[in-house]
């Protein structure tokens, strides 16, 4: 299902494009990548994007950086809900949410230099299962560690700019390459001044030793700065802004930078985006595991009963 410039098209494949466009010619292009949440009640169904003030945020940022036409928030939201609304029958949506791609570009014309500011849009959904609550019945915890990897053949600067999500994804898709042929779970994509920006589609958090007391349940988390040349993603900045809601402050998050020695030898290493919520690397004993489930199961109660 696929929605260009508010024209439906159920084939996902469809052609829409010349060879002139300019997010295939100049990565002239922006996206997000973002959660639908599909809840069924009295036989009818209702969509929310619990993120979409974080992801409308960044993207219009974006449009302003690079000189695109504002496209409106209620406008793209509606667009977003719409193509999810001509979807499947409501008796197969029980267990499914949507991933929804937005891209947003500017119109055809001109070489580097454009002739237009003209934004056009591109909506693609694909279904995906709906979030899953930690079981408190986990009693093992090496089914949640995970492998991961450094790469730094192509390492991220920081500019302006590279907070954004832009097509220009060189970087992240060398990265991907990189992990699966060293056949591990994830990768971790360095600056050039050698520490950690962000894995390969999220965001990185790890337990700050120094600052956490796991007998009181407090645990103190860093996730690199702004300025280490990473994505800002929206899930990371909706936990930075949620701390004070966080039952008994018992998870609290600052951003600092962070290098390949700290995140080796934390105890706790988690990631962070918006279609898969937090999802943990690494945790080495149970009492933190303890402490981590609670908390991410009242975070991803946002992802199951929007507010």
């Amino acid at each position: 299902m696929l929605n260009h410039n508010r024209k439906i098209y159920q084939d996902k494949n469809t052609l829409l494009f010349s060879a002139q466009n300019r997010a295939f010619s100049y990565a002239d292009a922006l996206f997000e990548t973002i959660r639908i949440v599909t809840r069924i009640k009295n036989d009818k169904i209702n969509y929310s994007i619990p993120l979409w003030k974080y992801h409308f945020k960044r993207l219009s940022k974006g449009m302003e950086a690079f000189g695109y036409d504002i496209l409106e928030s209620d406008f793209l939201k509606n667009e977003i809900l719409k193509t999810a609304c001509s979807t499947i029958p409501i008796n197969e949506h029980k267990n499914i949410d949507f991933k929804a791609r937005l891209t947003v570009f500017r119109s055809e014309g001109g070489l580097y230099t454009p002739t237009s500011s003209i934004s056009e849009f591109v909506i693609v959904l694909k279904e995906i299962p709906k979030l899953k609550f930690l079981d408190k019945s986990i009693n093992s915890l090496e089914n949640l560690q995970k492998s991961y990897v450094f790469f730094d053949d192509l390492p991220l600067f920081s500019s302006f700019f590279s907070s954004f999500k832009k097509t220009d994804a060189l970087p992240y898709v060398l990265a991907g390459k990189y992990k699966k042929e060293q056949n591990a779970d994830e990768v971790f994509i360095l600056n050039n001044q050698n520490r950690i920006a962000e894995a390969g589609a999220a965001n990185v958090f790890i337990l700050d030793r120094k600052k956490s007391d796991i007998e009181k349940k407090k645990l103190r988390f860093i996730t690199p700065l702004a300025s280490e040349g990473g994505v800002m993603g929206t899930m990371r900045n909706f936990l930075l802004d949620s701390q004070d809601n966080q039952l008994d402050n018992y998870i609290s998050l600052e951003e600092k930078t962070i290098t390949k020695e700290e995140l080796n030898q934390s105890e706790i290493i988690f990631t962070t985006n918006a279609v898969q919520s937090i999802q943990i690397i690494k945790i080495t004993t149970q009492r933190q595991f303890e402490v981590m489930r609670n908390w991410i199961n009242e975070i991803n109660r946002v992802f199951v009963r929007p507010r």
